[in-house]
């Protein structure tokens, strides 16, 4: 809470000791840790240690619901990130890069990617298991 106190008005938050001051709120209270934490991602929003730690804790809180909704958010994050981040090529270019990566068998017959990026893959699987160990 110190990093949040000291700021003076117009100076950008540090991420590092913010984050490393959340880590010790979690070993004294977890739940005052995941406030901490979701007022990081509303500042951070693309920083995926802290989506990584919120489902952590609120796995360790038995919080399920919690879990999956900061999931979804996470995943539309990054997916909303990465799409802004493409680069419109030319259509020659674009052509033969779809025939290629189909060829490769990296894509269906739609150009859809069979692989996801980092971390989006990793919390879609973490997400697949929540949601079969709710309906279990």
């Amino acid at each position: 809470m110190a990093v949040v106190k000291n700021i003076k008005k117009g100076e950008p938050l540090k991420l590092i000791p913010w984050l490393n001051e959340a880590g010790e709120m979690e070993k004294q209270d977890k739940e005052e840790a995941v406030k901490e934490y979701k007022k990081i991602a509303a500042v951070y929003p693309l920083n995926e240690k802290v989506y990584d730690r919120l489902m952590i804790l609120f796995r360790q809180l038995k919080m399920p619901k919690d879990e999956l909704f900061w999931i979804h958010k996470a995943i539309r994050t990054f997916e909303e990130k990465f799409k802004a981040a493409a680069v419109k090529p030319s259509a020659k270019i674009a052509s033969i890069s779809k025939s290629l990566i189909r060829s490769m068998g990296l894509a269906d017959k739609k150009s859809k990617s069979y692989y996801l990026p980092q971390p989006i893959a990793r919390w879609t699987r973490r997400k697949e298991l929540l949601e079969k160990r709710q309906k279990a």
